[in-house]
This record gives structure tokens, C-alpha cells and sequence, in this order.
């Protein structure tokens, strides 16, 4: 069933919509979109200037994958907050080659005196005074969860037991999700943990970083619209039938998540429009694994490691899902925004996101279940066990600019996600921060 023609209502931010946003979205059909939108000339857009950053690039963290997927884009948020403790202007200067030709499409600002740039500068003066004990326990808690799962899975099919099959999944989930902080960092082994799930780190690396982190609940949200139609988060009227049949097939769309991922990819390949690359190899690891150590057939080992994906599936799409951007009081385009031009990028991730009591203040918790999720938006390539650490200076920016954070509970955002997928009004009152109580465990 294709999206009509009002899958996605015009933006209230006055952004240029995908030219195919009404299809279903690969993040390779994704990008070619937004080259033609972004006006960067072949170039690197940041702010109103273009720029050749391909000697930058090569040099850098990251290296030439970076160069292939950046490039003929507007990055200017990218490039601030992947930079925190450097000024993004200094390293441009000598990169730069003329000014753009078009206004850029998104409303968002970076001024020197906003929200987004104080806290910046006030994180890159604490972060070297931080110890470096999180980030250790970080690396070992990822690393047991691989250990756990391939144990697990490999027990599931030697013993045929969907008890174990059900414990490796959630451990594959687990997993996935733990490995979600490594892709936003430089290329390292441990975000290819999360190629184990039939997902691939390039594919994320646009759907998530490029489009989703940048714009968040915006139309240009990669991961709002890569649901539809099956799932509609920004308010558009729909028949009640529609809507709530959204109840429904949420379950059938965290189950087969993991799948349809791996069976895009593949499609888009036959096709000779997608990408697929040795990454793509990886989840046969496991499979492999549980067939030579497991000793049953080959057909039975494929059973149990389908019916470990699915559970694993389920679990990461419902946290996912569930974690922090999807409620009637959270903005989602449609909504009246605080602002539709000069709109502090960071003020938007903070009208964009909710956070949760019980998960915030247990290093466990915040990596296996997108925690600390306001922070992790405004600072993505911090490890999330230094998160915790920001709070104070956090708190700090956020009293002297006014503003709040909102803390509620998981039941809250489970509640509110469903109570989104049937919101046909758009809000006409801009996000207000202060309507609930900042209130962090410590």
C-alpha cells in the first residue's frame, strides 16, 4: 500500500520537502534528494558558504565513507556538533570557495551568544576534566553483550530451546542498541556489532546521523518518514480507521524491523540503486556460528536464528520507538514550531525530545536504552557513559537561557508514542519545556 499524496503535511518550518518523499524512502534515494535541495553545488555547504573539505575529510576520523556520503550537502549541523572542543570556523576558513547561491533549507542557527554554542563552549572546557573510567566500562559492557549472545544463540539451537532463543534475542537487541554509540564516533570494531542485526552501519550512519540527529522530527527526518506508510508520526487527518490501525501493525513492523532492513538493501541492489558491501556479510556470523558449534541442521539452525532476529527486532524497535521523540507535547512538523527562521539548533533537539527518570543516572540503562537522550542529540559523539558527567554543566546553560528539560517516565513515552501515531491536530502552541518537572536520579 503506497502513501497518498498527504502521507506528510507541508512544513511548518518552511523546509523543501524530498522530492520523493511520498514513496517509500531509501537512505541512498534519501541522499540523492537532498542534493538537489541543499544547494552545495558538488561542494560542502556550512551555513551559507560552500567548501572543498576533501583533504579535510581524507585526514580525518572517519575517512573517505564520510567524503562519499557528505558530499553535495548542507553540513552545517553535522560540522558543529561533531566538533566540540575545536571552532568549526577556524578549520573552514582555508577550505573555502565561494558563497552559496540559494538561502539554505532548514531554519536553524548556531549564534555565538544562542543556547547550542554557550553549552558547546562550556562542555569543551569540563570535557578534559572528566575521567576516563565511563568510557573503559563502557567498552566492557558492549563487549559482554556480544560474548552473552553468540553463548546464548549458540546454546538456543544445541538444545532447541526458544527460552534460550528469546534470551539471545534480547541480548542481540541489547547489543544493537550499545553499538548505536560507537557508529557516531570514528570508525572502530565495535560499531560493526551492530551489522549483527541484519542492519548495516552505512545505512544508519545516513538514516540516523546525517538525516534524523540533524533534523529531528522534521520532514526531512529520515526515520519519521521510512515508516510510512505503515506508521504516521507527524499530525495529518486520517480516517479513524487508518489511525488506529497503526495499533495494530506496530508490533507487526517491531517484529520484522530487522528483516525488512536486510530485504531492502537487497531489492535496492537488484535494482542497481542501493549499496551493499561487506558489511552486509556480517550478520552471517552468527548463523554460521550456531551451526558449527551447535550441531543440528542446517535448516534448524536457520529456524532458531530467525526466530532470535525477530525477537531482537521487536525489542530494538520498541525501545527504539519508545525512547524519546514520539509524543503528542513533543514537536513534530505540522506542529507550531518556537520559531520558523533564526531557531537555535539546540533549543530544537530540546522541544524535540523527552527523556526518562528511570533509565537516566545507571551507565547500564542510559547505553542499552537511547538514554540521556537530550544529550546524546546535542553532543552525539560523546561516549554515553561521559553523559552523565554534562548534567551539571547542562543544568547550568539551561537555567541561565531559561529553558527545561523534560523528564517523565518510560510509561509516558510508551503512552504517548501510541497516543502520537493518532494525533490528527497539529499543535497551534509551541512546545512548552516547562509543563513538566525537571527531575533527574541521581
Amino acid at each position: 500500500m503506497a502513501p497518498n499524496a498527504d502521507s506528510m503535511p507541508p512544513s511548518t518550518l518552511k523546509m523543501k520537502p524530498p522530492a520523493r518523499r511520498q514513496k517509500l524512502h531509501t537512505v541512498d534515494m534519501w541522499l540523492e534528494d537532498k542534493r538537489e535541495i541543499d544547494g552545495a553545488e558538488g561542494l560542502w555547504r556550512v551555513g551559507d558558504k560552500l567548501y572543498d573539505l576533501t583533504d579535510f575529510i581524507k585526514r580525518h576520523p572517519g575517512g573517505p565513507e564520510w567524503l562519499e556520503l557528505s558530499k553535495g550537502l548542507d553540513i552545517t549541523e553535522a560540522f558543529e556538533v561533531h566538533h566540540v572542543r575545536s571552532n568549526p570556523e577556524e578549520i573552514l576558513k582555508k577550505y573555502y570557495v565561494r558563497d552559496a547561491r540559494i538561502p539554505r533549507n532548514a531554519p536553524f542557527t548556531f549564534k555565538e551568544d544562542g543556547f547550542y554554542k554557550t553549552l558547546k563552549r562550556e562542555v569543551a572546557k569540563v570535557l578534559p576534566t572528566l575521567p576516563k573510567q565511563s568510557i573503559r566500562t563502557t567498552n566492557f559492557f558492549i563487549d559482554s553483550f556480544f560474548c552473552i549472545f553468540i553463548f546464548l544463540s549458540i546454546l538456543a539451537v544445541t538444545y532447541w530451546n526458544f527460552i534460550l532463543g528469546i534470551l539471545a534475542g534480547n541480548f542481540l537487541a541489547i547489543l544493537a542498541i550499545a553499538a548505536h554509540n560507537y557508529f557516531h564516533q570514528k570508525d572502530n570494531y565495535r560499531m560493526y556489532y551492530f551489522n549483527l542485526s541484519l542492519m548495516q552501519v552505512r545505512e544508519w550512519r545516513i538514516s540516523h546521523i546525517l538525516s534524523h540527529h540533524l533534523h529531528t522530527n522534521t520532514i526531512d527526518d529520515l526515520e519519521i518518514s521510512a515508516w510510512q506508510p505503515f506508521l504516521q508520526y507527524l499530525p495529518i487527518k486520517e480516517k479513524p480507521l487508518r489511525r488506529y490501525g497503526q495499533w495494530l501493525a506496530a508490533p507487526i513492523i517491531w517484529v520484522t524491523g530487522f528483516h525488512r532492513s536486510y530485504i531492502t538493501r537487497v531489492l535496492e541492489y537488484i535494482s542497481g540503486r542501493g549499496y551493499m558491501g561487506k558489511g552486509d556479510l556480517i550478520p552471517f556470523i552468527v548463523p554460521l556460528a550456531m551451526y558449527i558449534f551447535g550441531g543440528q541442521a542446517l535448516v534448524s539452525t536457520l529456524i532458531m536464528w530467525t526466530f532470535i532476529v525477530c525477537v531482537g527486532s521487536t525489542h530494538f524497535f520498541f525501545v527504539g520507538l519508545h525512547a524519546a521523540h514520539h509524543h503528542p507535547d513533543i514537536f513534530h512538523d505540522g506542529d507550531t514550531p518556537r520559531s520558523e527562521s533564526d531557531y537555535d539548533w539546540g533549543l530544537s533537539q530540546m522541544d524535540a525530545v523527552m527523556d526518562r527518570k528511570e533509565i537516566t543516572g545507571s551507565h547500564f540503562l542510559v547505553l542499552t536504552n537511547f538514554g540521556d537522550h537530550a544529550l546524546h542529540h546535542l553532543f552525539p559523539t560523546l561516549d554515553h557513559g561521559t553523559l552523565e558527567l554534562l548534567y551539571p554543566t547542562f543544568e547550568k546553560v539551561m537555567t541561565q537561557f531559561d529553558t527545561n528539560l523534560r523528564m517523565v517516565s518510560q510509561l509516558d513515552t510508551i503512552y504517548g508514542g501510541f497516543q502520537q501515531l493518532v494525533r490528527v491536530q497539529p499543535s497551534t502552541c509551541a512546545p512548552d519545556l516547562k509543563k513538566y518537572k525537571y527531575e533527574r536520579k541521581l
